[in-house]
């Protein structure tokens, strides 16, 4: 990627940066790096599981999939395309939050930068996202420019830009998205299937009937063993048992230090924003 001055850049930064990279200390190395605003995709975390409420709570005729994970969605539109009904029609949190910052930040080229690399093909299928980069390939660009991995420059702003969340912080995990849904007033725990890795996947997939699988009624669903964190664009510093310890203990920081910054992401901030997908 190539940073043109003209324009103005803006990275939205995928919840699993902190299973590799250091806190505060990311964040200023993507301004050292060019980026004139970085938002966490937290808030379009939110968006996503507020959308996914109102289908889950109206629309009980089939078994509902998850569809943030553009590898799981893939697979379905190419395999098993009589159950592309099954997929919440709604934009996954890189979806969302590309409207968001449409909205707030208009004439920014916008970069999600995660772990993924299908999230490439699922940007490419939106309006809302103009690049994704990979950690791996954001790491070449440190390289590339020199960013240190520590702060020294006082002149960059540490801190995310605006719509800050806490709780869905730990997205990237294995049940993520059902842990954040806060779901209970119109579902049960035994409703939902949390399950990761494609060939656990598949052997779901293989075993739906007439649009349902068994009595479960929502199926959070991962490619990757895991979940994101676990992504084949990152470079594994550490285990993935310390991967996920990070995500939680990040989610625990911000949530005690961070939460009354006057960022936070409310829903009406999103007001006049279609959620909805087309697969």
């Amino acid at each position: 990627m190539e940073f043109n001055k003209a324009k103005k850049s803006l990275c939205m930064l995928a919840p699993s940066f902190v299973s590799i990279y250091e806190y505060p200390d990311i964040v200023y190395r993507l301004r050292a790096l060019g980026f004139d605003k970085v938002v966490e995709i937290t808030f379009g975390a939110k968006m996503t599981n507020l959308s996914y409420y109102q289908i889950l709570k109206e629309q009980n005729d089939r078994t509902w999939i998850s569809s943030p994970c553009p590898t799981l969605v893939n697979v379905i539109k190419g395999k098993y395309p009589h159950l592309i009904r099954n997929l919440v029609p709604v934009h996954s949190p890189m979806g969302c939050m590309g409207l968001i910052v449409k909205k707030y930040f208009p004439g920014y080229v916008n970069v999600f930068v995660g772990p993924c690399l299908t999230k490439k093909m699922e940007a490419q299928e939106l309006d809302s996202v103009d690049e994704v980069l990979t950690f791996k390939e954001l790491d070449e660009l440190f390289k590339s420019k020199n960013i240190p991995e520590k702060i020294t420059d006082s002149r960059f702003t540490i801190t995310f830009d605006k719509f800050y969340n806490d709780y869905t912080k730990i997205y990237p995990l294995s049940g993520g998205l059902s842990d954040t849904l806060q779901y209970e007033d119109i579902l049960k725990k035994k409703d939902i299937l949390v399950t990761e890795g494609m060939a656990n996947i598949i052997k779901i997939l293989d075993d739906f009937k007439d649009g349902y699988y068994k009595n479960y009624k929502f199926l959070d669903l991962l490619a990757c063993e895991g979940g994101c964190i676990n992504g084949p664009g990152i470079d594994y510093k550490y285990p993935i048992k310390e991967r996920i310890k990070r995500v939680k203990k990040y989610k625990e920081y911000a949530t005690r230090y961070e939460k009354d910054l006057g960022r936070t992401g409310k829903k009406t901030q999103a007001e006049g924003l279609d959620f909805s997908r087309t697969f």
